[in-house]
């Protein structure tokens, strides 16, 4: 084989190479052009999302159909055009974007934003849709779980004041929130009762010497009644018809 044959062949392998390298690129990004966009939906949390982060898996009943775009505040995504007072009832709260494949949803490929809207409206109503956060493990971080919940554990869709840019899904607290928000409730109503208990017990054990000196006093009348009570029961053993006549029996010739 000659030398120029030899670079021919080799010019040729790296020429089909590229082709079929560019070939490989095109179809891939023309097969990601085609799928349909994923549904793009939010969520607030009048909580913290510490453990959230943008990337996270969005699951519904544990299983993965989306993750997480975007963690903002309210008060700088819809608070420009919002009053004051609208603006500081929300200031603490965090909206999470996230998006959903509709591969997972196929009712909601062909509808408009209204449409999925409605169809999302009709779920929260009807079956309680709700997205809240679960903690994975004792890692710290923290997943959105999308699904349908029992009516009587979980508060209604807050109320909001500005029209949100996806579609909205209503939020519900965690059960590590709840847990907290519990906790806090005891700790508080332990603290509140905590000084009149203390208080009392100071008051009992300055009153502790009085009682004392009261039950000394007491005591004598007590054991003289005691001793009565007793000679009462001895003569009712002895002689029945006493404690029930009210007069002595007769004596027998053996008690002269």
């Amino acid at each position: 084989m000659s030398e120029k044959t030899r670079y021919f062949k080799i010019g040729l392998f790296t020429l089909i190479s590229l082709v079929l390298l560019c070939a490989g690129l095109i179809l891939f990004g023309a097969g990601s052009a085609f799928q349909a966009p994923p549904l793009l939906c939010e969520t607030y949390f009048a909580q913290s999302v510490q453990g959230l982060d943008v990337g996270a898996p969005v699951k519904f009943n544990g299983v993965k159909i989306g993750k997480v775009r975007e963690i903002v505040f309210i008060k700088d995504e819809y608070g420009k055009d919002q009053s004051l007072e609208n603006t500081a009832a929300h200031y603490n709260m965090i909206g999470v974007k996230f998006e959903v494949e509709k591969k997972y949803f196929p009712r909601f490929k062909d509808k408009s934003v209204d449409e999925a809207q409605e169809l999302l409206d009709i779920m929260v109503a009807k079956y309680t849709l709700r997205a809240k956060m679960i903690g994975i493990g004792i890692t710290g971080l923290v997943y959105l779980e999308l699904g349908f919940a029992d009516p009587k554990e979980v508060p209604p869709p807050m109320k909001i004041s500005w029209d949100p840019k996806d579609l909205y899904i209503p939020s519900a607290p965690s059960v590590a929130s709840r847990f907290n928000d519990s906790m806090d409730k005891l700790l508080n109503k332990m603290d509140s009762d905590i000084y009149p208990m203390i208080e009392n017990m100071n008051k009992a054990s300055r009153e502790m010497p009085s009682l004392v000196i009261k039950l000394d006093a007491v005591l004598p009348r007590v054991e003289v009644i005691a001793k009565n009570i007793e000679d009462i029961t001895s003569t009712g053993k002895k002689y029945p018809s006493q404690m029930i006549l009210g007069e002595a029996p007769p004596k027998s010739r053996f008690d002269r």
